[in-house]
Parts: structure tokens; sequence; C-alpha cells
């Protein structure tokens, strides 16, 4: 064999255990070590191949692909140097969000490392402890012996980044020149073996699983599930007759229903004192995104309320250091277990429902006054656009405000629809590629709800919106700047200090943002244009940016009076 021929066969060996592994899709930032893993995998005609020239941009963009394809096993691949670190924050949303990713760092073989070589650096460990798993492949030979050794390599990758609990793996693979590979070449042998198949255990009998749905109980869901996942939490929480929580991200306002049990305006609800106290909390996952609930939850005691933990990724998701029980279950096996249990009597349960139904109630008068007195605006835009999607429709929801305004203001919708967003860190970089790469997965309409220093911190995702010619509607919530520190104790800082540290004003023109990635730009100035302008996105040839104008301050006055006219509304019903 040649060289060229050593180094193909080797890896031709290797991408075969990555798709037995379970890869499909791969995103590739170009260089030139990384040539040769990257021409064959391009070339493969089983592996779907994205191109994106910003690393960082690429990282999210992968992981937007494996959320969109219900955490199927996506690949990134990138070449030695710099490129590497600009995946970390990806990666790290990943590990927090349990994404499998396989990432591929191209580097220089051993004897050019530590010796002055160009665009080298230690790759070693590079991710730490937020990949599961790391190796250092040897450089590329030709024998039997050392592709069966790639292709195990490329198995044992795959398996381990889905494997509970499922996150990013990587591998720091070396190379020598010639980089080119013999496109020529056939791997005259095959390594394939039997796929090993994971079959779901059988749920052992919890012993006090039908003690613990006799009692008056709370269902929180933290974390993002599917739309059936959040149908059966549905179907579960009027099984027993108890409430249930869960924020957008859940699904549970998008998934359908219009269960009476789901306390859609929970940071508004436990934003009083007037709430009574469960005998036993149910949670899934991680808490949700109001502040409010975990404060309650604070407040309650092991010795007076029972919490279990039901949480599928086999970690213990409990930052509060209070769970009884830990089940490490599927939300489809836990419900269905608890579903069986035929000796509920609801009507014990009845008064305990009918308090927290009338403190959605109230919440739904109130929010429903205040938002019909408000001008067109961030909070009223953001409620809007939840009722706007179709079924065949998705929405991701960028951190800091976007989110928040959503989990606030908007109604459980009649339309079923996923909801997306990066709640592993909660950090606003990435966000646009993460959503172009949910869209690429799903060629579906996906709408970006995101403020402007989220789009500016991501601007270069939108390249692969454009380039691909996905169909993304982006609704930017422009306050100029970090709007969400309004509602935080820094705001009482003298101006002098708060503006520059915390407001941090971009005064950027996004219409030429629009511009410059070919984008159509809409700027409303009402309900009625918003809604046109989404309308209008949907029958576009290319991407839409509608762009609301907010200020800094006007939100947190509104989210006061509502949370003051709830207090007294929700006082007069209790006296």
């Amino acid at each position: 064999m040649t060289s060229k021929q050593e180094t193909t066969s080797y890896l031709l060996a290797f991408i075969q255990g990555l798709k037995e592994g379970g890869l499909t899709k791969v995103v590739i930032s170009p260089g030139s070590r990384s040539t040769p893993l990257a021409l064959l995998l391009f070339r493969d005609p089983e592996v779907e191949c994205y191109v994106d020239v910003d690393e960082r941009s690429a990282g999210f963009f992968a992981l937007g692909l494996a959320k969109g394809s219900k955490k199927e096993l996506v690949a990134l691949l990138c070449t030695s140097g710099t490129a590497a670190a600009n995946y970390y924050p990806a990666i790290c949303e990943a590990k927090e969000t349990n994404h499998p990713l396989v990432v591929l760092t191209a580097d220089r073989p051993p004897e050019l490392r530590e010796v002055g070589a160009p665009q080298t650096m230690n790759q070693q460990e590079l991710y730490r402890t937020h990949v599961k798993k790391f190796v250092e492949l040897a450089v590329p030979e030709g024998s039997e012996s050392m592709q069966r050794y790639s292709y195990w390599q490329g198995v044992q990758l795959g398996y381990t980044a889905q494997q509970i609990p499922m996150g990013p793996v990587h591998a720091n693979l070396p190379f020598r020149e010639p980089l080119l590979p013999d496109l020529d070449f056939q791997l005259e042998k095959s390594f394939k073996s039997e796929k090993l198949t994971k079959n779901e255990e059988a749920v052992q009998s919890i012993p006090e699983l039908s003690d613990w749905l006799e009692k008056k109980g709370l269902l929180i869901v933290g974390n993002e599930v599917s739309v059936t996942e959040a149908q059966l939490l549905i179907q579960l929480a009027e099984y027993l007759g108890w409430p249930i929580i869960g924020d957008p991200l859940t699904n549970l306002a998008t998934c359908g229903s219009q269960s009476e049990n789901y306390l859609k305006h929970a940071e508004l609800i436990f934003s009083s004192s007037n709430v009574e106290q469960p005998e036993v909390v149910i949670r899934f996952g991680r808490l949700p995104v109001t502040k409010n609930v975990m404060l309650y939850l604070q407040k309650l005691t092991r010795e007076t309320t029972t919490f279990v933990l039901v949480d599928e990724q086999e970690q213990w998701q409990d930052l509060l250091h209070v769970t009884n029980y830990f089940l490490p279950f599927t939300i489809s096996v836990f419900c269905q277990s608890a579903l069986a249990v035929d000796s509920i009597e609801k009507q014990k349960h009845s008064s305990w429902l009918n308090g927290w139904k009338q403190a959605e109630e109230t919440a739904q008068v109130v929010l429903q006054k205040e938002t019909l007195s408000q001008s067109f605006n961030e909070s009223s835009a953001s409620l809007k656009l939840s009722e706007l999607l179709y079924a065949d429709e998705q929405l991701f929801l960028s951190n800091s405000n976007a989110i928040r305004f959503v989990d606030r203001y908007a109604m459980s919708s009649v339309t079923s629809y996923p909801v997306f967003g990066n709640r592993g860190i909660n950090g606003i970089d990435g966000i646009v590629s993460t959503a172009a790469g949910i869209s690429a997965a799903t060629m579906q309409r996906t709408y970006l709800l995101i403020g402007d220093l989220a789009l500016f911190h991501d601007m270069n995702g939108l390249q692969m919106i454009r380039s691909l010619k996905l169909p993304v509607t982006i609704v930017l919530l422009n306050n100029n700047g970090g709007g969400i520190f309004s509602f935080l104790p820094q705001k009482q800082l003298d101006k002098t200090d708060f503006t520059p540290l915390f407001e941090t004003p971009l005064s950027l023109d996004f219409a030429k943002v629009a511009d410059l990635y070919d984008g159509q730009y809409i700027k409303p100035t009402s309900l009625a244009e918003f809604e046109f302008a989404i309308e209008k996105s949907r029958f576009a040839d290319r991407w839409t940016l509608i762009e609301i104008a907010g200020n800094q301050d006007e939100p947190v006055q509104f989210w006061q009076e509502v949370v003051a006219e709830y207090r007294e509304k929700i006082g007069e019903i209790n006296e």
C-alpha cells in the first residue's frame, strides 16, 4: 500500500465504525489537517454533510441537528489548533442537555507537537470533564489489525455518546502528510458486526408508588420533552387529580391539550404567599425556568413533603438537595406504571386541585386585562407569537428575556407544535446556529425568539440559514442591550456603572444585518402588522428578520403591575 492508501483504508474503517455506531450527519469546518477524513466523509453517500466555516457556529449547529432529529448521533470535524477550542461552548451545552455528539479534531502527528510546528497546540483531553470519553487515535496505518482497531474506535465512540447518560465524546486524530486520500481506493474487508440493541428494562415494582399517588401531589417538569411525552404527563396529572407545572420547553403548553390541571402561569401563581403545600412532589428532570417555583420548593421540608425525582439520564439533577427517591426511568415508563395503579381515589384530591385551578384562572384574568391595556411591545409580541404557530412549525426560545416572556404571558395553545431551547448552561451564545441546526434537521418552518445581544453573539449563524435556504423566521426583541438586568438587583446601581457593565447598549442597525445575509427585514409597530409579518415570512423565498422595538424599563414595569394585580385578586379570593 502507498501512504495515501494506508491513511484511506484506516479512515474508511473508522467511518464504517462511526456509521455502525449510529452516525448519520456530520458538520465539517474546513481546514488542511482534517482533509483526509473530511473528503471521505463528504463523499460517503450514507452520511449527510454540512459545511460551516465558523467552528463556534458549527458546534451549535450540530447541537441543533441533534435536537431536531430527536437525539440522533451527529459528528463535528475540524482541523488542528484553535479551531477545536471554538467547539467548547457547544460541547458544554451538549453535555448538560444530554445530546450525543462525536467531536473529531484533526491534529499533527506526535513528532510535530511541542516543537514549534504551526497551527499546533495540546489537544489531549481538551474538553476535560465536558465529554464522556476521550480517545487519541493512532497515526493511520494500513494493516488489517489497524483497520480493525480504527473500526472499533468508531463504533465505541458512537455507542458511548448514545449510552445513558447521553453526551459528547471526543476523538483526536493525528495525520501525517500527504493529507489527500486515495479517493479511488475501496476497503476490501468489512468489519461490520451484529449491532447491539438496547432493550428497555422492565420497571421493577416501586412499593411506595401507590402510597405517593394517593396523597396531595404536584408534578413539576423541567426538561425539554417531546410533544408525545408532554401529552402523557398531562394524562397522568388528570388521572391523579394533581396540578402540573412546566416551562415552555416542556411542551406542556403546546402539546394540543387544554387541560385545567396544567398551571401555565406558575411564575405569577408562585409570586403569592397564598400557595398550598403538597404532600408529594414528583419532578421530571431539572427545575423549570421560573425562579418562583424554586423559591417555593426551598420552603418545603423533607419531613412534611416527599420528593421524587424521575430522570432517564440517571443524573442527580437536584440543586435543592432534597430528593427522597431517585427513579432512573423514562417519562413514558414512569407514566405508564403510574397510570396502571387503579386504586386512586381522585375525589380525595378535588379540593386540592380546585385551589390551584382557581389560582390559574385568576392569573389568566389578570394577564388578559393587563395585556389588553398595553401598547405593542416585546411582551405582547412574545405572547402573540406563541398563538400564531401552525402544527407543522416549531419554536426556539433564546435564553434571557425571550423564554421568560413566553413563560410568563403565553396561554396554552390549541395547536400542537414543539418548542426548543438551550437550557443546559443557559448561555446566549450559539442560539442562532442551534435554531438553524434544528431547522436543517426537520426542514420545518422554525421561529426563533431572540434578544439583540444573543443575535449579536451569533450573527455568523445566519450564514448557515442563508446558504442552506432554511425556513427560519427570527423575531428580534431589541431593547438595545441586556434587558434582563433591569429585572435584577444590578438595576439599583448608579447609571454610570449600570450602563457600561450591564445595560451594554449595542445601537446596531439590524436592517443592515438582514441585508448582509440576504434576509427579508420587517419592523412592525402594531399587533396587526406583526401578524401580517409572520404570515409574510411563511411565503418568503428567504429567511426573515422581524424586529420588535423595545426598551429595558417597560417590561419590568409591566410585570410589576401584573404581580401586584394578581396578589390583590388572589388575596380577595382567599379572604
